[in-house]
């Protein structure tokens, strides 16, 4: 009995090895430290936060008001209220890193303001890069996703041009890069037309972690 009692024991450890590793995160990514300093050209400036930094043009400034406009940007340009979908759970200003808006476009009441969010959400255990940029996929209605690849690592942008419930035209660029437990999203929005954001792709290759 003891040695069937034995297998069993080892047996029971082994199922318990292998739901650990089926449950666990499967894209967990340690983005680069040691890649070469973002270059900041003429009329862009270097904006340090805690744990990353990045390089954007020296119009994207902290907003000087965090108004109404703001808390509710996630909601106003999501494309599902405007085709009678319920809105994202979370809002991506609502606890927001940073935000930046761009001074040389002044939305209109009612429009959110083109700029960027960021988000950093931790996810016990590690994130997963894979299921992060899903989740955001198929949150946005009629988005797409691809994969590419920053300096710092692998990372998702997701596109979206859709429209507001006032009729406005919303374009939507965001990327997801996933370091350790750390997601960060984020976000370029506007409604002044895609070249409005056009230096999306330029500001994610300045991204950094610290």
């Amino acid at each position: 009995m003891s040695g069937v009692m034995k297998r069993l024991g080892q047996f029971g450890i082994l199922v318990a090895l292998i739901t650990l590793v089926a449950c666990g995160p499967k894209n967990v990514i340690k983005l680069k430290r040691d890649v070469p300093a973002a270059q900041v050209q003429a009329g862009w400036y270097l904006c340090e936060q805690p744990t990353f930094s990045i390089v954007v043009p020296e119009s994207y400034q902290v907003p000087k008001e965090a108004g109404a406009s703001l808390g509710d940007l996630q909601n106003m340009s999501n494309p599902g209220v405007g085709y009678s979908m319920s809105a994202p759970k979370e809002s991506t200003t609502a606890n927001a890193s940073l935000i930046l808006n761009n001074k040389d476009y002044r939305p209109l009441p009612g429009e959110p303001a083109t700029g960027l969010t960021v988000n950093i959400t931790k996810h016990g255990g590690g994130a997963d890069l894979e299921a992060e940029a899903k989740r955001v996929t198929e949150e946005i209605f009629r988005s797409k996703s691809e994969k590419i690849e920053l300096p710092v690592g692998p990372a998702y942008v997701i596109k979206h041009h859709g429209k507001m419930v006032t009729g406005d035209e919303t374009w939507q660029e965001i990327y997801i890069v996933c370091d350790g437990e750390s997601c960060y999203r984020v976000d370029f929005t506007t409604t002044n037309g895609e070249q409005a954001i056009s230096a999306a792709p330029q500001i994610m290759q300045s991204f950094r972690v610290k």
